[in-house]
């Protein structure tokens, strides 16, 4: 997340391609890393649980990279990131770690369609605050989903919408990014595993929201 960036750039062929291999890389150790912490085992693909395995796993991924996406956001609008990483590609990579938030955000809900212990509908997805369980928690995922969704594209129509009334609209990436935490941290079922990503997490956004405020005055 970030409210003042650069004009956006393509990334050449080659700058395409690290990101993503970077991405993948960091991918694959995440699943390595998270896979025996929550008690996973090849088998479950092959059980009726599986849908609500998937359902776990996708939505710690999907944390870690919002997570990730709005840090490198709040780099990216000082000048820690702009010593250190080409332009072009940090805002690329702040680009690709959104829509992968994203992405696998869509994987986490859809997988709920299949789950066997909960009946959730289309319906009960797309609308906050109407699932089978814990709705209101349930339910501000749904709106921080919305909103990071909303941000993220109008990246695209920043040029149409004008400067002030997009950096406006960017600043409720810390609403979306407070709804996600509260989702994971209360209706979450690996909430006490996470317990200290959660608090790394809230405490380097607190840390670099507080450094940009000041770095400004």
């Amino acid at each position: 997340m970030t409210t003042d960036l650069p004009t956006l750039e393509q990334p050449t062929r080659w700058q395409r391609g690290l990101l993503s291999g970077l991405i993948g890389v960091a991918l694959c150790l995440l699943i390595v890393l998270l896979w025996p912490q929550m008690g996973l085992t090849a088998s479950i693909f092959a059980g009726e649980k599986a849908a609500w395995y998937l359902v776990r796993s996708s939505g710690v991924v999907a944390y870690l990279l919002l997570s990730a996406s709005v840090l490198w956001g709040l780099l990216l609008s000082t000048q820690l990131s702009k010593t250190y990483v080409s332009p072009v590609i940090s805002l690329a990579l702040h680009n690709y770690l959104s829509w992968l938030s994203i992405g696998t955000t869509l994987v986490h809900a859809s997988a709920l369609l299949f789950d066997t212990y909960y009946a959730y509908t289309f319906g009960a997805l797309l609308i906050p605050f109407t699932g089978p369980y814990m709705p209101f928690y349930v339910g501000l995922g749904t709106l921080g989903f919305y909103i990071m969704l909303l941000t993220t594209l109008s990246v695209y129509v920043k040029g149409y919408i004008g400067q002030k009334p997009w950096r406006m609209l960017h600043y409720t990436t810390f609403l979306g990014y407070i709804f996600a935490t509260l989702h994971g941290i209360v209706a979450g079922t690996d909430a006490a595993l996470l317990g200290t990503t959660f608090g790394v997490s809230g405490l380097l956004v607190l840390f670099l929201t507080l450094y940009r405020i000041l770095n400004r005055h």
